[in-house]
């Protein structure tokens, strides 16, 4: 598909008025600020600009793309960054949705996105502000933070007044349903995204939501006091007594107070959030970073095992509330207090055996864990945290695996087979020569890694989950800056295309092989096969926060404006009427 006709295809029928938050440009135009003032670059504890870097691009066009992407509503509704992702979908077989006029299909409303937007969003226009010369916000983007916020609290559970519940002051995933979940990596996410707008706006709602979550995720380190007069007991020792908490966070607990048994790798996140709340708002007696170290030790076990999660034995009756559940999807059920991939219980020689790793648990643990020994221990004590590990799961080969079922030919699944774990010399840069099929793990990695017994032998590399490249972009910067430096050029070269799954070094979307259950195009047939292109909004702003994080906010050209100029440049979501921004014309 060419570059041309995937950004006219996305922009068919879609948004038809202005793009703007709340109203579009202040009261007094360009120049009216508010009383809020623009931090001083790298204001957050967890970004640091790395000018050293050698980059030819500017970061400034990719980081109003991806702002630009977040803010519309490209369903006439709802802001992009509010749902998971959008979907557009075509095939022969399906009548009303084509390669070049496809249906849009909207995922549900989520959490974990909408926090990640807050995030980048209180990231991003401090950053543009300054290049800008401005000394404060614009009254349409406090407007913004304050709507992606709200979207974040209306998540939040309130306390019951009549009764405690583990998951009270918690962030829940999605509404609706019959029973909520609230899980650690997504609270731990929504409390970065809400110390990230209290700094930005010091609003005291933000922190003390911030604070709530703090709490909650303790509880997750922590649940026994709760569990206690339901008789059941989350932590079992290998003869079957009560013991001590190992350090972990558990994954999710429902609405129903029903504890899910497993502490996955990504949960770092949790270890990262509560040492940033410490620094940021304190406690009375250093709950919060002691929480996070005895997190951080556990969970580089995992790390250091190649796991996704760790399997607790726990005692809990079988009621309906209240009690502690292992889940047999994945075997998630070990029960027997030891770290596993997804799909496997076994051990063989004292090591995990079997099942597959997914690498963004290995991407969100291992930027976590950089971020929080660079703000406890130091620079030196983030790079060596993770250089080993860095340097295991970039060196596991790649393969091309062919799709099981895809009578359209979605995907090209003629390179099927081994590759190249790294790109050779001659690949590297935008303009490479090598073979554009060779894995690039210091872009992204693919989607998981198979293990063959206790070793992990091949990583996924049909195409890159590109959110990898935003989660894991200050640990590439530091550890190997001229790969990360190329990666770089190649994303920024790529505009829209580094929005969705990317197969190969050409960065071109991957349309990947589907069926209309969700009977999209209205004809009643559930069973057709179709194509679907998904564009993601974590991937949009973790890539947005990784640029932040690394080479900063700048455009080619002029340097920063003299401060009080307030310059319509450059070209931002208030411009663009009805087509995607960097659609060619």
């Amino acid at each position: 598909m060419s570059r041309r006709r995937w950004h006219g295809l996305v922009a068919t029928g879609l948004l038809a008025a202005l793009l703007g938050v709340a109203g579009g440009l202040p009261a007094g135009g360009p120049g009216t600020a508010t009383a809020a003032s623009v931090p001083e670059p790298g204001f957050a504890t967890t970004m640091s600009a790395t000018a050293w870097l050698t980059t030819t691009s500017a970061s400034g066009p990719a980081l109003d793309t991806y702002a630009s992407w977040i803010l519309r509503r490209d369903d006439g509704e709802h802001r992009n960054g509010l749902m998971r992702k959008l979907r557009y979908v075509y095939g022969s077989s399906i009548g009303s949705c084509t390669e070049t006029d496809p249906c849009l299909e909207v995922d549900v409303q989520q959490s974990t996105a909408a926090c990640s937007s807050l995030e980048f969003l209180s990231r991003y226009f401090p950053a543009r502000a300054a290049w800008q010369g401005r000394s404060s916000l614009y009254l349409d983007e406090r407007n913004a933070i304050a709507e992606f916020a709200d979207a974040v609290l209306a998540y939040q559970a309130d306390p019951n007044p009549d009764r405690d519940d583990l998951f009270d002051g918690a962030v829940a995933s999605s509404l609706g349903g019959s029973q909520l979940y609230y899980t650690t990596f997504g609270n731990a996410s929504c409390g970065r995204a809400l110390l990230a707008a209290y700094e930005l706006t010091a609003e005291p709602a933000y922190a003390s939501a911030a604070v709530d979550i703090g709490e909650f995720l303790l509880r997750m380190q922590d649940p026994r006091d709760y569990y206690e007069s339901y008789g059941a007991e989350p932590f079992l020792d290998n003869t079957g007594q009560p013991t001590a908490p190992p350090g972990g966070f558990f994954d999710q607990v429902s609405s129903w107070n029903n504890l899910f048994a497993t502490m996955s790798l990504w949960n770092m996140t949790a270890v990262e959030f509560l040492s940033e709340l410490e620094h940021a708002l304190g406690s009375t007696d250093g709950r919060y970073a002691a929480a996070a170290a005895d997190g951080r030790a556990f969970l580089e076990e995992g790390l250091d095992l190649g796991t996704d999660w760790y399997t607790a034995d726990f005692d809990s009756p079988a009621t309906a509330q209240n009690r502690i559940v292992a889940m047999s999807a994945n075997s998630a059920n070990c029960k027997d207090n030891r770290w596993h991939r997804k799909g496997a219980c076994d051990y063989v020689d004292g090591l995990p055996s079997g099942g597959s790793l997914g690498t963004d648990m290995i991407e969100y643990a291992m930027a976590s864990l950089y971020r929080y020994e660079r703000e406890v221990n130091g620079q030196a004590s983030a790079t060596a945290a993770v250089g080993d590990h860095y340097e295991r799961y970039t060196s596991i080969p790649g393969t091309h695996t062919a799709s099981s079922t895809d009578p359209l030919n979605c995907v090209d699944d003629t390179h099927a087979g081994a590759v190249d774990p790294y790109y050779p010399p001659d690949n590297q840069g935008t303009t490479g020569t090598g073979d554009p099929w060779d894995y690039d793990p210091h872009l992204s990695f693919g989607g998981y890694v198979r293990s063959s017994g206790t070793d992990l032998t091949t990583a996924e590399a049909k195409y890159y989950d590109i959110v990898g490249f935003g989660i894991l972009a200050d640990v590439r910067a530091d550890l190997v800056p001229d790969k990360f430096a190329h990666g770089y050029e190649r994303l920024v070269a790529a505009e829209d295309y580094a929005l969705v799954a990317i197969q190969d070094r050409s960065l071109m979307p991957m349309a990947l092989p589907g069926r209309d259950g969700d009977d999209v195009d209205g004809d009643g047939d559930t069973t057709e096969h179709m194509c679907i292109l998904t564009e993601g909004t974590l991937p949009i702003a973790h890539n947005g926060l990784g640029l932040l994080a690394t080479v900063g906010y700048a455009h080619d050209g002029p340097g920063p404006v003299t401060a009080g100029a307030h310059p319509q440049v450059p070209p931002d979501w208030r411009e663009a009427a009805g087509r995607r921004p960097g659609a060619r014309p």
